[in-house]
This record gives C-alpha cells, structure tokens and sequence, in this order.
C-alpha cells in the first residue's frame, strides 16, 4: 500500500483547470474519504508523514492542490467559497458522493465554506489551527510572523519563518520544529516549492477579504450555525497566526453541530506536527465514531 512518501501525484481536469492530488490510504473498513486542505502557501509535499501515514492506515486520503498551488495549474481564487467550489467539483469529477474534511489554517476557511455551501457532501468536518472569518471576537494574527511567511523566498528564510510562526521560541520547541523540518521536507521526491509570490498575493489578499466585515457575507461567521455535521475544533494553546480565541469563538458559534474542541497545551500553530501522533490517533478517534 502506498504511503505519503510513495504516493504518486494524479491528475483530473475540471472546468479547464488540471488538478492535482495524491489518493492512497485503505479503503477497507471506511468507505468515506478524508480530504486534507493545506495552509497559506503550503501544498501536498508540505504534510507531516507522522500525520498523514496513521491515518491512511485506516482510511483513504486525498491531499489536493488547490487552483494556483502546487502541481496545479490555474490562479488562486479571491475568496474561500471559490476554494471550496474547486474541492467540490473535484470530488464530483472523481465520481465520490461524500467526504470527510481536514482543513488546516487557510485550509480552514475553505474547509468551513465548503461545508456550509455543500452541506450534504461532508459528512465530518476537522478544523486545524482555524477560525472564522470576521466577527466579534475574531483576534488577528502576529502581521511580523504573517510577514515572514509571506516573504520567505529560499530555504532558509522559508525554514526560519515557519519555525518561527509555527513552534514557540524556546530552544526546545525549535529543536522539535527542526525535527517537523526534516521529516516534512524529506518525506518525498519530486517535491513542489511554497506557492510563488503571484499566488502568495492572491492568498493575502483572500485573508483580507475574509478578515473585512465589509465582506462578512462571502465569509463563515455569521453562518456557522447552519453547519450540522460532527466537527472537530482543535489548536494550539497559543497559535499566534491565527490566535487560539479565534478557535473557541467558532467552537461556541456552531451551535446546530455535534461539535468537539481539543487543544494541545505549551504549542501553537503547528500543533499538529508537534503532536501529530496524538492528534492523527484523534482524527481517526472521531471519524470511526458512530455515535
């Protein structure tokens, strides 16, 4: 069975755009796929294989790369409906009548949108290192981290900006996200780059939009109570990109789903690499549950 590191890049054609995703994983005990979004700039060669691998062994997986991204081609869109419009499509395309959703960070807002405009498509939803979109309550991000990211333009500065961004600065921590690092960048060959500046500016300026109340009705906030699938909330203790508040403001907005909130404590927005093997044995807790 193919693994993150093994799994060959595919291509489906939607609508004019070629698409690309990886689809490995056992399908055997669960018939309904996780989709996994990635965070600003990231694609499919930018997982955690601790991640990834103990949840495609018990399920299959699907990691897309959205318009502009990666290995597809195309632009990114301006607002998060229009990511999630491409998610659906390409589930439609692939012939897949439902799917569980994994959204990470940026990846999150797609996530969220993609469930309240295809509602009957997701089954479950997981929201990583996420908030909504503008509202009372809502904090922003540290804009000198946001920054790095942005800006970050060889291996060095990418390596410093999202160490930095992701895992706290205690010598500690830093060797840990050192360790995130070498296995992320590692894990498999032929391996895309970060989103270049062109598609970094698309995506600023779709944060923009969905941090702008001017805009709150292309965005998650207001709507969240019309989500009513099992949803999972987790973060770090202290995400400084998209600040913890932002995750128990959405917590406590989505009031008509079966909704879980788990944070990871002395960690921030790359909780999930930190403790990938905790929070993968909790993905896999949450979707096998029937209840």
């Amino acid at each position: 069975m193919a693994s993150y590191a093994t799994a060959e890049p595919q291509f489906i054609e939607v609508n004019g755009t070629r698409f690309a995703y990886l689809r490995f994983g056992s399908a055997a005990n669960n018939t309904v796929p996780l989709v996994f979004l990635q965070h600003f700039r990231g694609t499919f060669d930018h997982w955690d294989p601790q991640l990834i691998d103990p949840i495609s062994t018990t399920r299959e997986v699907i990691l897309l790369d959205n318009s502009g991204v990666g290995k597809t081609n195309g632009t990114v869109p301006g607002t998060y409906a229009e990511w999630a419009d491409n998610v659906a499509q390409v589930v439609k395309a692939l012939g897949i009548s439902q799917i569980d959703l994994l959204g990470f960070s940026m990846g999150g807002f797609a996530a969220q949108m993609a469930a309240l405009n295809y509602p009957t498509l997701i089954r479950k939803l997981i929201l990583a290192g996420t908030g909504p979109s503008a509202g009372e309550g809502i904090e922003g991000g540290d804009p000198a981290a946001f920054g790095r990211l942005a800006a970050a333009s060889n291996d060095k500065e990418e390596h410093g900006g999202f160490l930095e961004a992701f895992y706290s600065l205690t010598p500690t921590k830093q060797t840990l996200g050192d360790k995130w690092w070498k296995r992320m960048t590692t894990a498999r060959s032929n391996r895309s780059d970060y989103v270049g500046l062109e598609g970094t500016k698309a995506q600023i300026d779709a944060v923009l939009r969905w941090s702008n109340r001017e805009h709150a009705s292309e965005g998650s906030y207001d709507r969240l109570h019309e989500i009513k699938v099992p949803v999972l909330v987790a973060n770090g203790d202290n995400d400084i990109l998209i600040p913890t508040v932002n995750s128990w403001v959405m917590f406590k907005r989505l009031t008509n789903a079966d909704a879980h909130l788990h944070l990871y404590p002395d960690v921030g927005h790359g909780f999930l690499n930190e403790y990938a093997g905790q929070f993968s044995s909790l993905v896999n807790q949450f979707l096998d549950d029937r209840a």
